[in-house]
């Protein structure tokens, strides 16, 4: 084989001058380069260590108008792979000396580079895909065909439409090497932290809590949940790996400079990550999705293929948590689907009509962005969802509850419906229904032993008499007030 090395060496008057003046010509360069003793130049040829012979060519001159002059080398590799060594070796004196004289070479040419980025590529290539059929096997028969198009671009959407046999393209392709990665290894939550904190505050003794029950707040990834206990390999070990090779995989693709240590460990990484990849497609018929954790998976794939999806689910997320605590007013603690909190909310007028149907027509969306098959969805309506999907998660971000022990705060801990319906409607940063009043008296009677309609759980408000309220901790309320604002 043939390798080709070439370097550009500037020099500077300035920075350097007594380099300048004294190597002014080839001869005189390739004496700096001799005060290395293992590099011996003669017609041609650069001998290293007295033993390997490589071609060798120096050309010089001066930078026009500038007081600079350059020196341009060309080194040439002729023999097999056993030999390079001994030529990266010898790069690596040239360079020394070179530096030692105050210049700095640049590269011009790198086929050692090249040679090991040429053998690279496919063994990375090779894992990649392995990674993209593992996680196309598991989802196809796991959450269904219908993620696969859902994700797709416009163009594949309509190529699918278009075709008789209607295949389902593998849109695993759009997505960087390092969110194939976060697919399997980055870990999420399933369970509402709500959840968790209605859980402690029930608690009386340690006995009360489940440890089993505890340990499902805790993020896991993918790989955790479904493929650890068919492959004896945690994900942390995986992850690391594969950050490893993304980043190597980037000095190929951005054309930078890769050793033979690089390509070394490029194999090395490959070999360690195939095993276990292999092992769990080997054992997919041992794994199994929930029916209840079909969705977070889904959108799992779906926030790691495009941007805008993952904003839009990201968005969700705190939507549901939202809604979630807004669900205390209702009495309903435990999470629940959007839709059915939704309607909970609507029945108990914490939110209106209007604020039911934008809710509605989010989660309609939601479901057509996982689950709807060939439906055309552009970016330009994701966008709008995402600004829809913005607002009406501040619409609702506090609840009534907090809304009006806000207000009473404000009004001295007490005060008449009139007064209190007054602060509110000044203060208010929500879009007020019709209905808006009787909300805020069913949330006082639903959070008041004081009346027949309370649920239990947090008792706020006193009646003091028909149509006049106070907080029942007037003074605990207040220090939370100070404490948060």
């Amino acid at each position: 084989m043939e390798l080709i090395t070439e370097y550009l060496i500037i020099i500077e008057k300035s920075s350097s001058e007594a380099f300048y003046y004294l190597c002014d010509t080839t001869e005189e360069f390739n004496k700096l380069l001799q005060t290395d003793s293992d590099i011996t130049i003669d017609a041609g040829c650069l001998k290293y260590k007295k033993v390997v012979e490589f071609g060798f060519e120096v050309k010089n001159g001066t930078v026009q108008d500038k007081e600079q002059r350059f020196f341009h080398i060309k080194l040439t590799f002729r023999g097999d792979e056993s030999s390079i060594n001994d030529y990266t070796e010898m790069l690596k004196s040239i360079r020394g000396a070179v530096y030692r004289a105050g210049a700095q070479p640049e590269t011009l040419r790198d086929d050692v580079s090249w040679y090991f980025s040429d053998k690279s590529y496919p063994l990375i290539h090779r894992v990649e895909n392995l990674m993209r059929k593992l996680i196309t096997y598991f989802m196809l028969t796991n959450v269904g065909k219908e993620w696969v198009v859902e994700a797709s671009p416009t163009s594949v959407r309509e190529a699918i439409d278009k075709s008789k046999r209607k295949q389902y393209v593998d849109v695993l392709h759009q997505l960087d090497f390092i969110h194939l990665g976060d697919f399997l290894f980055k870990a999420y939550q399933t369970r509402n932290v709500a959840e968790l904190y209605d859980d402690i505050e029930k608690a009386r003794s340690n006995i009360d809590l489940n440890l089993n029950r505890l340990k499902e707040f805790r993020p896991k990834s993918n790989w955790e949940r479904y493929f650890s206990k068919v492959v004896s390999c945690d994900d942390q070990y995986l992850d690391k790996r594969w950050s490893s090779l993304y980043d190597l995989r980037c000095l190929i693709a951005h054309n930078a400079i890769v050793t033979r240590n690089d390509y070394e460990r490029i194999v090395e990484l490959v070999n360690e990550v195939s095993e276990h990849l292999q092992r769990a497609i080997d054992n997919l018929d041992k794994v199994h999705v929930p029916t209840e954790d079909r969705d977070q998976v889904a959108e799992t794939v779906a926030s790691n293929i495009n941007a805008l999806y993952g904003t839009f689910i990201q968005l969700w997320k705190e939507l549901e948590a939202t809604l979630n605590r807004a669900g205390d007013s209702t009495g309903s603690t435990r999470l629940k689907p959007v839709r059915i909190l939704l309607v909970d909310l609507l029945n108990s007028g914490v939110i209106d009509e209007k604020q039911f149907s934008e809710g509605a027509d989010l989660a309609f969306f939601r479901n057509r962005l996982l689950h709807a098959g060939a439906s055309r969805i552009e970016e330009h309506e994701i966008s709008s969802k995402i600004a829809s999907l913005e607002k009406f998660t501040k619409s609702i971000r506090l609840s009534w509850k907090d809304e009006i022990v806000d207000a009473l705060t404000a009004l001295g801990g007490k005060a008449s419906l009139s007064q209190l319906y007054s602060q509110i409607e000044n203060h208010t940063h929500r879009t007020l229904a019709e209905t808006w009043q009787a909300t805020v008296r069913y949330t006082l009677q639903i959070h008041s032993s004081d009346t027949d309609s309370y649920r239990g759980g947090e008792d706020l408000f006193q009646r003091l008499d028909k149509g006049y309220w106070g907080l029942r901790n007037f003074h605990d309320q207040s220090s939370r007030v100070d404490q948060t604002s």
